[in-house]
């Protein structure tokens, strides 16, 4: 046993050849037990520190010693502490507060970093929001539920976060799933809700990934409720609204809506605009005359994903010699083309399921929530409307309901002045398409 620790520490101090790697190797003991890797840390704030620096490169020789299984971290608070090392080329001086354990504790918080986030009415209270949660984690807007379709920016607000508090830590549904499975199956879950509870910020992506899968859900559930009475702060995002996750447990779902629920919208014409005003200034005006920052700001886009598109398209055409006002005058085209809508039955679902916000293959499922149904009524009544599918042919695209079931969906879209003023809308929306 010894020996393997006297071989771990051997080569670990060969791996971390950086002064700040070894800076933190010095700030921790490792002792093994059980054919566990023990490291010896006295607070929190070391702990999540040596996970963001070192802890993989520790991780990856423990595995590559014979009868080392796991590495696990030990809070020793008896374990005289150090001069804690900051970085300092983007962090202002560290502010010393009180927890409810009236511990002096190291709050580290840059919120210089969300200047690089674009900032417009889509956005603006979820961004708002988060630098509160930032700044004072755990005493507002918590938990912290931010939706919005894909490519809205979601993600890059949650890593905009994390990049901002030392004490966060961002995961993924997948990730998340992965490890809850592992412990699970390893008889080591302890290790995963130690590792994710260790900050003040737990940033959780996707959760709508978790919908139908029971124990995950209620481990999530347990978690917040964990950052809840320990005055930490929760921060979780979906492509759905929190009524929609069907399957999550219902007092998951009041938590989440005890908190702020803020979505994040497609970016408007303007905030278009500025990005291309802020890219063409980092290209030192080179890139874009105003007229072409004017044309282009009448294009389409209904995601930040549409607008790195064309800005990196924009850049290669620039450095290849490619004229951009060519460019540019095929965006505009291909822009009002698209205009002229064609009235399928694939674009009309797409349309139904952004609307209510509510998947196609929930519409489509057996699920008799009211939000579905109405989204399913609002389907039919466009589809008899607007194509040349019988009934038995729309059923199809209902996951193949029968002729008499589709007809009573018709009956009732007809019958609901909601739905009515649903198709209205539609109908208005396709005047001044084609009006244009």
């Amino acid at each position: 046993m010894n020996q393997n620790l006297q071989t771990f520490k051997e080569k670990i101090s060969k791996e971390l050849l950086s002064k700040t790697e070894t800076y933190w190797l010095d700030q921790i003991e490792f002792e093994i037990t059980n054919n566990d890797l023990n490291i010896l840390v006295n607070s929190e704030f070391v702990k999540t520190s040596i996970e963001k620096k070192i802890y993989d490169k520790i991780l990856s020789v423990s595995n590559s010693i014979s009868g080392i299984n796991n590495c696990i971290f030990v809070l020793d608070p008896s374990k005289k502490p150090k001069n804690i090392y900051i970085e300092t080329n983007s962090l202002p001086t560290p502010v010393k507060e009180n927890t409810n354990h009236d511990k002096e504790t190291i709050i580290e918080v840059d919120l210089k970093v969300f200047d690089n986030l674009l900032v417009g009415s889509s956005n603006n209270l979820a961004i708002t929001a988060a630098k509160n949660v930032v700044q004072s984690p755990g005493s507002r807007f918590n938990p912290l539920f931010i939706h919005g379709k894909p490519g809205v920016g979601k993600t890059h607000l949650l890593k905009t976060m994390e990049e901002s508090s030392r004490s966060s830590y961002y995961i993924d549904s997948e990730s998340f799933l992965e490890s809850y499975v592992s412990g699970i199956k390893n008889q080591s879950i302890d290790l995963f809700k130690n590792k994710i509870r260790s900050v003040d910020i737990l940033l959780i992506d996707d959760i709508q990934f978790f919908m139908g899968k029971k124990g995950v859900s209620e481990e999530l559930f347990h978690t917040i409720n964990y950052f809840l009475n320990n005055n930490k702060a929760v921060v979780l995002v979906s492509d759905q609204k929190p009524q929609d996750l069907l399957g999550f447990p219902e007092r998951l779902i009041s938590r989440i809506l005890n908190g702020l629920v803020t979505d994040i919208d497609e970016p408007d014409t303007e905030m278009f605009k500025n990005f291309l005003i802020n890219v063409n200034n980092e290209n030192n005006g080179n890139l874009l005359t105003e007229s072409n920052i004017k044309d282009l700001s009448g294009v389409d886009i209904s995601s930040f994903r549409d607008i790195n598109g064309i800005v990196n398209s924009l850049v290669i055409n620039k450095q290849t010699g490619i004229n951009n006002s060519d460019y540019i005058m095929g965006l505009i085209s291909s822009s009002l083309n698209q205009k002229t809508i064609e009235l399928t039955p694939e674009y009309i679902f797409d349309y139904v399921s952004n609307v209510h916000q509510v998947d196609k293959k929930l519409i489509s499922s057996k699920n008799r929530s009211l939000e579905v149904r109405a989204a399913r009524y609002l389907l039919v009544a466009l589809m008899r409307k607007h194509t040349d599918l019988s009934l038995t042919q729309i059923g199809l695209y209902l996951g193949g309901r029968s002729h008499s079931t589709v007809l009573s969906y018709l009956n009732g879209a007809k019958a609901s002045a909601v739905v009515l003023k649903e198709v209205n809308s539609f109908d208005n929306k396709l005047n001044m398409v084609e009006a244009s």
